[in-house]
């Protein structure tokens, strides 16, 4: 079941950073640090939740953005188990506990992780603010 997301309408997000890189290349890059920068609050969040041993996990969470917006990613080459930290283990069968990881013998873990999901829906209001202004700065700097 996919967690809480931020609708995005990615055309009309495509069609306004080819107008940027249009107008001005610089304007484009602006807008998407100002969405990383939006990302990054929840990267921000979810880092204080994840438990820590040597702290790899938590600072393989960061924020990122491209054309199609922004996103925040957690785990790395370095960090393979980021996604049994947050999501648990698989269920090798359907309706058996869970044989490893943090929900070990619940039968399921939740299914929107334990912390870049719930750290997006405590951060969702302050991330639409920010990505509205972003946006509406761009589009003031074009007309």
């Amino acid at each position: 079941m996919p967690g809480p997301q931020l609708q995005v309408d990615q055309a009309a997000l495509k069609a306004l950073m080819s107008a940027l890189k249009k107008a001005d290349p610089e304007l484009q890059k602006e807008l998407k640090r100002e969405l990383k920068s939006a990302a990054g609050v929840v990267a921000s969040a979810a880092k204080g939740k994840v438990p820590s041993l040597s702290g790899l996990a938590a600072r393989s969470i960061r924020s990122g953005s491209t054309v199609k917006g922004a996103f925040v990613s957690g785990g790395k080459s370095s960090v393979p188990y980021y996604g049994w930290l947050d999501f648990g283990s698989r269920i090798p069968h359907v309706g058996q506990p869970r044989s490893v990881g943090p929900w070990k013998g619940s039968g399921k873990g939740p299914h929107s992780g334990r912390f870049l999901y719930p750290a997006f829906a405590d951060k969702r209001s302050e991330v639409e603010r920010a990505a509205r202004a972003a946006v509406s700065k761009s589009i003031d700097h074009l007309f």
